[in-house]
């Protein structure tokens, strides 16, 4: 899951705010780590990035984490699935 590797802006944090970029690489299966490499260095990848960081509310950020949790939802061995009350709501707008 690709959240547990955003650094939230805070005050503890001198840093700054970003992205394990390296950590989330290494954490994924190898066959997948030359096309993350690839992927993690767009311009494309650090807009969402900043967008994610700083906007987490906006539609387009919420369809994509709540993506995310459904699918993980989907593996049988989890027991406690998480709520994606938006991609429940644009069901029920479809089919209106």
């Amino acid at each position: 899951d690709y959240r547990n590797f955003i650094i939230f802006p805070s005050e503890d944090n001198p840093m700054g705010a970003g992205f394990k970029v390296k950590s989330f690489i290494k954490a994924q299966p190898r066959d997948f780590q030359p096309f993350l490499s690839e992927l993690c260095v767009t311009q494309m990848f650090d807009a969402f990035i900043t967008k994610r960081l700083y906007s987490p509310g906006e539609d387009d950020v919420t369809f994509f984490d709540e993506s995310i949790d459904a699918k993980l939802n989907r593996y049988k061995l989890k027991l406690r699935k998480i709520e994606t009350p938006f991609l429940q709501s644009a069901k029920v707008h479809r089919k209106l």
